[in-house]
């Protein structure tokens, strides 16, 4: 079985579906900027890791189109060179995946 298209459910019956991964991304970013911020520059940079890992995971899922998959591309670069963004990109990125977040806990709260 591909594993790409298989939903995961964790034992809470949460599923592990794209959005699941686009609503965690949110606060990975915020812990990369909050450890990169205080100079914590070994945590930022494992805060990066994992959340360039949570975008190799959405990119995994078939569902993701093509135009969508090169909008999630150009924040995986984001997230490659963080340490590099102006104010204006850091704040794309750091409120990029904010929507999904809450999109996810409305769609939680209501099952």
């Amino acid at each position: 079985m591909d594993t790409r298209i298989k939903v995961l459910e964790n034992e809470s019956g949460i599923k592990k579906d794209a959005l699941f991964y686009m609503a965690n991304l949110y606060p990975e970013i915020g812990r990369l900027f909050s450890f990169y911020d205080s100079g914590k520059i070994e945590a930022a940079n494992n805060a990066k890791n994992r959340a360039l890992s949570i975008v190799d995971s959405i990119l995994s899922f078939k569902e993701i189109i093509p135009a969508g998959r090169e909008e999630w591309n150009v924040i995986k670069n984001f997230i490659l060179g963080f340490d590099k963004l102006d104010s204006f990109e850091r704040k794309i990125l750091e409120r990029y995946a904010e929507p999904f977040s809450y999109k996810f806990m409305k769609q939680y709260a209501a099952n």
